[in-house]
C-alpha cells in the first residue's frame, strides 16, 4: 500500500482507496476520530499484517490555498503512537505511515514533500468528491490484524507517550543525526519516559 498510496494524486487517490476498501485481505474501517489528536476528524484505516495506512480525510474548501504543517505533525504525531504502542503489544510491528487528504491546494507542497516523506505522511490535495463521501470498508474481525486495531483505538496515551513520539520525529527529520545516534537517544528516551 505504501508505494503506492505515495505515487497517488488528487486525480487518483479516491480511486485507489475505494480499490483498497473492496479487498478482502486487507482490514479497513472508517472512524471518527482517532488518537488523542484528532478527536473529531475522518479517517478510513487500512490494514493487513505488515502495513497500517491512516488516512485522514479533510474535505477543506475546494481551491483554498492552505498551510497544512500543524495537521501533517499531529497525523505523523498518531501514526508514531501507534507505532509505538505495537512495539509494545508485538515483535511484529507492521509499518505504519498517514496520508492527509484535503480539498485545499496545500501551501509548500514541493518544499516540504522531503520532510513529509521522511515522516511517513503523503499530503495529496486539491482533491474533488468529499460530497457525502463514503468509501467501500472491509471490518472483517476475522483478519488477524482487526484485534490488534480494536486495542489501539481504545489506548490512552499519556504525557510521556506525546513527548517520546515528538522526540522521535524530530531525530527522523534531523540532518545531523546518524542512525547510530537515534537508536542511542531512543534507547535513551524509552528509559527517561518509562516506556518499556
Amino acid at each position: 500500500m505504501y508505494t503506492e498510496l505515495f505515487k497517488k494524486n488528487h486525480g487518483s487517490i479516491l480511486k485507489y482507496l475505494t480499490k483498497l476498501g473492496r479487498k478482502s485481505a486487507i482490514y479497513s474501517e472508517c472512524r471518527k476520530g482517532l488518537g488523542p489528536l484528532f478527536p473529531d476528524k475522518d479517517f478510513y484505516v487500512y490494514a493487513t499484517e505488515a502495513e497500517i495506512a491512516i488516512v485522514l480525510i479533510d474535505s477543506g474548501s475546494a481551491g483554498r490555498y492552505a498551510e497544512k504543517d500543524e495537521m501533517v505533525w499531529d497525523l505523523a504525531l498518531t501514526c508514531e503512537l501507534f507505532r509505538h504502542r505495537f512495539m509494545r503489544l508485538s515483535k511484529h510491528v507492521p509499518q505504519t505511515f498517514g496520508v492527509l487528504v484535503t480539498a485545499d491546494h496545500v501551501a509548500d507542497t514541493d518544499e516540504m514533500r522531503i520532510v513529509w516523506e521522511a515522516l511517513d505522511i503523503a499530503v495529496i490535495g486539491n482533491v474533488d468528491g468529499f460530497d457525502h463521501l463514503t468509501l467501500p470498508v472491509n471490518p472483517d474481525s476475522e483478519l488477524s490484524i482487526a484485534f490488534p486495531l480494536q486495542f489501539l483505538y481504545q489506548a490512552e496515551f499519556a504525557e510521556a507517550d506525546l513527548a517520546f513520539a515528538e522526540y522521535s520525529l524530530i531525530s527522523l527529520i534531523d540532518p545531523d543525526i546518524t542512525q547510530d545516534e537515534r537508536t542511542e537517544e531512543m534507547n535513551y528516551l524509552k528509559e527517561e519516559f518509562c516506556l518499556e
